[in-house]
């Protein structure tokens, strides 16, 4: 008998909070930090695009913080596109 498998982070999606049945967000994502950087969130979020097609969604829309740029670099390469931008001038 297999082990079970270890959960190595999640995914939470669903309807976006529009009129729009078909749009859908990226609530949020975590992957386990010890496990980054081995595929884990690019393969999570496959299969959540995949999952939110089987359900009649068209779009999948996110928000990362600007400084995660492993987590851009990520979104980028999946083919999602910036939407809009919000900056922040600290004042001493």
């Amino acid at each position: 008998m297999n082990e079970p498998e270890e959960a190595v982070g999640y995914l939470w999606i669903g309807q976006d909070i529009t009129t729009d049945p078909g749009a859908w967000w990226v609530w949020d994502v975590l992957i386990n930090a010890d496990q980054r950087g081995q595929g884990y969130g690019r393969t999570a979020m496959l299969l959540g695009e995949e999952y939110a097609r089987t359900q009649g969604a068209h779009s999948l829309g996110l928000s990362v913080f600007g400084f995660n740029t492993g987590a851009r670099e990520l979104y980028d390469s999946l083919g999602y596109e910036t939407t809009s931008v919000k900056m922040l001038k600290k004042l001493d």
